[in-house]
């Protein structure tokens, strides 16, 4: 005779088996480290920088390590950050000793998220995906797993503390964040951290002295892999505008807001680059986004992370959606609509990155020309935002987000490569270019078509922003001086110009 199971015991028997996931089921309690063991894989990568003081030199290379975990059995998950600059990757994973090279599927520096395709030729056998869960409960004590360059499976502990957003170390986003405070074991190069068993994130930052991890979500990664998975990788959406706070009673009377309306930010620059950008106007106050209202502060009730900032709001977009904005303007309620929008940072006028790519520059008569980046303020060092020449500083501080059909790109002249042809200018630098030989300047290219002016004349003639000094050049002995100048200081390439 066949026994049989009551119905009842069946249907949690059917439950348990669907709770508990192809690569995250449950070992022993919560402890899931023999199923993460084919699932997570450590991260080898060669990547290159170029120097920004000589970006005519080969590029360095230098070896970076960061985490990965399998979201296909082909495909790898990893932070943005972990490949920037790469030239090649490899990824380890457990009980295999060779390294199984990978290529870039897609990369999202907004986001600072990665998708590696494997070559599976390479490979004994498939990696177990992962499913990321969306569950988000504040105090919960995390667990976090990673494979370590050696093969081995490390894990740590911590607890998860708050949802913030954040601004990126990546990029000049800012994304919503799970904060893990406590945290035994800090690795932020995408360690996997889990709720109940289940991966909830993958780690994006640390910081050693407060013990705390920044998590990205599993929302944003969800997203992410959703768009990965079409034709066309859309992105995220961006912030086209800038917000301060709105607590001054005096500014809310000179705005007309009524008496009952205590919510709402006050628009304080809009940008020609990003979401709304030209829906907005400087002096609106935002009320509402989407119909979240938005407090004197611009943060929002969320219905699981409490009160967090409007740009979750816009960035848990997909570029091409549409976005409400209620707004308050010239005395009245209002309401606009506007697509949400992304951008590449190369379309800046002041670029926060430029990763992947050499640097544009331009080197003429000994004098080196360069487009004014966020890495070549860098130059500065630790605190380069306080030792950068103000002027150059304002472009990025308030410009960045601003380019124009008449500027699209801030040129620099960095320095000079002294030489008989420039004596008398060789102290010059760091000075933004205005026009040459007559025409204004909107970019490298524009000098390159500027240097074609004029051709009766036997001089270039360059001129500079804040009156500083004219600099002329001698056409007729320019072809000679070039020549001697790149054998002196080793250039092989005078120029990298976008055309």
């Amino acid at each position: 005779m066949t026994s049989k199971l009551p119905a009842a015991c069946i249907f949690i028997l059917s439950a348990l088996t669907v709770l508990a996931g192809p690569a995250c089921a449950a070992g022993s309690g919560d402890d899931i480290s023999e199923q993460m063991k084919e699932s997570l894989v450590y991260v080898n990568v060669t990547a290159y920088s170029y120097p920004q003081l000589q970006p005519w030199r080969q590029a360095d290379l230098r070896d970076n390590a960061g985490y990965g975990c399998a979201v296909g059995p082909y495909q790898v998950l990893t932070t943005a950050w972990n490949v920037v600059n790469a030239t090649f990757i490899k990824v380890r994973r457990y009980g295999q000793n060779e390294f199984i090279p990978a290529t870039v599927s897609v990369i999202d520096y907004e986001s600072n998220l990665c998708l590696l395709d494997l070559d599976r030729n390479t490979m004994k056998a498939p990696l177990k995906p992962i499913e990321f869960s969306e569950r988000y409960r504040k105090g919960a004590q995390l667990k976090s797993y990673w494979l370590t360059s050696g093969g081995h499976l490390e894990t740590g502990r911590g607890y998860l503390d708050r949802a913030e957003v954040n601004k990126s170390s990546v990029s000049y986003t800012r994304f919503l964040n799970y904060v893990a405070t406590n945290t035994t074991a800090v690795a932020a190069r995408a360690s996997v951290y889990c709720l109940d068993s289940k991966p909830i994130g993958i780690a994006c930052w640390a910081d050693t002295d407060s013990q705390e991890a920044g998590l990205i979500p599993a929302e944003t990664i969800n997203r992410f892999l959703s768009d990965a998975d079409g034709e066309k990788y859309d992105g995220f959406a961006t912030v086209g505008f800038a917000t301060r706070t709105l607590i001054d009673p005096v500014m809310r009377t000179h705005l007309k807001l009524p008496d009952d309306l205590s919510d709402g930010v006050y628009v304080a620059d809009t940008f020609t680059l990003g979401t709304a950008c030209e829906e907005l106007q400087k002096g609106d106050v935002i009320v509402a986004i989407d119909s979240k209202r938005l407090d004197a502060y611009g943060q929002y009730e969320h219905d699981r992370f409490d009160r967090v900032s409007y740009h979750h709001l816009v960035t848990s977009h997909r570029a091409g959606d549409e976005i409400t904005f209620d707004i308050w303007r010239d005395g009245k309620a209002e309401t606009v609509t506007a697509g949400a929008k992304r951008f590449d940072a190369s379309e800046m006028l002041v670029p926060y990155y430029e990763y992947g790519k050499q640097p544009n520059y331009l080197v003429t008569a000994g004098f080196v020309f360069q487009r004014l980046t966020r890495d070549y303020l860098q130059l500065w060092g630790d605190n380069w935002t306080g030792n950068v020449p103000p002027h150059l500083y304002h472009y990025y501080r308030d410009m960045a987000f601003n380019p124009t059909d008449q500027r699209s790109e801030i040129v620099v002249l960095s320095y000079v490569l002294p030489a008989d042809i420039n004596l008398g200018y060789q102290k010059l630098g760091r000075l933004v270019v205005s026009s040459v030989n007559g025409k204004d300047i909107s970019s490298l290219a524009d000098f390159l078509k500027a240097r074609t002016l004029n051709p009766d004349s036997k001089y270039d003639v360059i001129e500079f922003e804040n009156d500083y000094p004219t600099v002329v050049i001698d056409r007729s002995g320019l072809p000679q001086a070039d020549m001697l100048i790149a054998q002196r200081y080793g250039i092989r390439t005078p120029m990298n110009v976008k055309q």
